[in-house]
């Protein structure tokens, strides 16, 4: 029999979090952006860091609006950032990409403080 296994909000953010990193490390690679790095590097790890305490929280039964408001904050600036730039360009990467991963972290957060 084989398992299967939800994903969870907290899933989620972990996967936009290691791809926002990843997009950050590759802008540097492709254009030595410096500015790129520092960003996905930032907005990445504290994805990543949400996701940890929204799963620590939900496992211990307790609130993780804390984890669930970072991510929130973080998906509403990296929506401002990459939104404009793809209604812009049209370009699906990277604008496109994290424009809608944004997206979905915005709907994933007011989804999940708003169904408490």
């Amino acid at each position: 029999m084989i398992a299967t296994t939800a994903l969870t909000y907290s899933d989620y953010y972990a996967v936009f979090g290691a791809i926002s990193l990843l997009l950050g490390i590759a802008g540097f690679v492709k254009a030595k952006s410096i500015p790129s790095l520092v960003a996905g590097g930032i907005s990445g790890i504290g994805l990543c860091a949400a996701a940890v305490v929204i799963a620590r929280h939900v496992r211990e039964g307790t609130s993780a609006t804390n984890g669930y408001i970072l991510a929130l904050v973080l998906s509403v600036l990296l929506l401002g950032k990459f939104l404009p730039g793809f209604l812009k360009t049209k370009k699906v990467y990277p604008a496109g990409l994290m424009a809608a991963l944004s997206l979905g972290g915005v709907a994933v957060g007011v989804l999940a403080l708003t169904s408490k």
